[in-house]
């Protein structure tokens, strides 16, 4: 509360009108990302050193800031009225700070706004302002499959599951095809909702949304697959690194939608079982979209002296060329379309499991839309969320009383101050 608070207070009267700006002279800008130093100092520097050549009169100053510290720090500096100019903050942290962020619309032209991919731009337009703008993401999930285990079950294995229901029935097949193998692990959890286009939460974020039959249809069917072997039994603990059922020690036949991450994880632990996968497209739910959990956004505080120019420097350092240029240096996607037309997303090695997930994560991008809830509390909520439905799993209470308990706690949740 004191946070939120705090936020607030320093909000009134920071934002000024464009007129305010000192930008007809020589501007210095203060610049901060999370992490980025130790590793990618020569590109986050050469982009710098660029924009510089560019604009003489402007001098950023650019501060790597731990991520735990990366609020904190902010909160102070907005506390202080000695803002940074332009900030590298998650779509989650940034929710707190909403009333202390410039608008951005008057300086991003509607043209420059059509640059990134829209459904990676409209959770940054609130109320008809522009509070950011966005830069990379961890991609679009992704299905693996081992043929071998599938095939066993008369399925295809140079496909995989289109949609949730078509992986619960892949599931039930591979298990009774072979008692010892079950199809996927994965519980139906606030996200799985998303993708199956129900509501989570009311439009004011203030009330749980969920309790509705055609999330406890989705419960069952889940519930459903948990019996009959198309989910793996150790799927209910509650850290899925510690699944005993994998598709690394082959009890498990496939993915359905899996982070493209966890491919390099198999390659490390079972180099074996690696070279027999194959990948393609996550399955999705009725609304055809994946829910990515967060993206990484730019933000200009309000009392920054230099909007304009911070805006200039930030649509400089998302735009496509340079999205590009630093997912070539590490495995993560861009924002802007443009980027999704080189041939880097596009071309792979026969035979390189890798490259062939980056064209299919590329592909898939467009239908990413971003499935944080924006409370603050989100991580609690979730938690909550999947707590109740590993009990379900594994209990007798039926869907409507599950999904009504959980309904009651997000509430409760929601409600409180702390």
């Amino acid at each position: 509360m004191a946070v939120a608070g705090l936020v607030t207070a320093c909000a009134p009267g920071a934002q000024k009108s464009s007129d305010d700006d000192q930008d007809s002279g020589p501007a210095k800008i203060e610049f901060w990302t999370i992490n980025l130093k130790k590793n990618y100092n020569d590109y986050i520097q050469g982009l710098i050193d660029r924009y510089h050549k560019d604009h003489p009169d402007v001098t950023i100053r650019w501060v790597d800031i731990p991520g735990t510290n990366v609020k904190q720090k902010l909160l102070s500096a907005i506390a202080s009225g000695d803002t940074p100019d332009v900030v590298n903050l998650t779509n989650i942290d940034l929710e707190q700070f909403v009333p202390s962020l410039a608008d951005l619309g008057e300086y991003v032209t509607p043209e420059q706004r059509k640059q990134y991919i829209p459904s990676l731009m409209a959770p940054l337009q609130r109320d008809g302002k522009l509070i950011g703008i966005p830069w990379y993401n961890g991609g679009a999930p992704i299905s693996i499959v081992n043929p071998a285990l599938v095939r066993k079950a008369g399925l295809n294995p140079d496909e995989s599951p289109k949609t949730f229901d078509e992986a619960l029935s892949w599931g039930a097949k591979v298990h009774k095809a072979d008692a010892k193998t079950y199809g996927m692990n994965g519980i139906p959890d606030a996200t799985i909702l998303q993708m199956e286009g129900i509501d989570v939460l009311s439009a004011d974020r203030k009330k749980a949304a969920f309790n509705t039959p055609e999330a406890a249809a989705v419960l069952d069917k889940w519930r459903a697959g948990f019996k009959n072997g198309a989910i793996a039994p150790g799927t209910t603990v509650k850290d899925d690194r510690q699944y005993p059922q994998t598709l690394d020690n082959e009890q498990v036949a496939f993915s359905a939608s899996t982070l493209p991450f966890n491919l390099l994880n198999i390659q490390k632990n079972s180099p074996d079982v690696y070279r027999k996968l194959r990948v393609g497209p996550a399955a999705v739910g009725g609304s055809g979209r994946y829910a990515l959990p967060d993206q990484q956004t730019f933000v200009v505080p309000a009392a920054s002296k230099h909007r304009k120019v911070a805006a200039d420097f930030t649509l400089y350092f998302t735009n496509a060329a340079n999205q590009t240029a630093f997912c070539k240096l590490v495995p993560i996607y861009p924002s802007t379309k443009e980027s999704l037309k080189d041939p880097f997303f596009s071309t792979f090695k026969q035979g390189n499991l890798m490259d062939q997930a980056r064209k299919v994560i590329a592909e898939e991008l467009p239908k990413l839309k971003l499935g944080f809830y924006g409370t603050g509390k989100d991580d609690e909520l979730n938690e909550r969320f999947r707590e109740h439905i590993r009990a379900f799993l594994t209990g007798s209470k039926s869907a409507k009383q599950t999904l009504g308990e959980t309904e009651k706690e997000w509430n409760d949740i929601l409600a409180s101050k702390s």
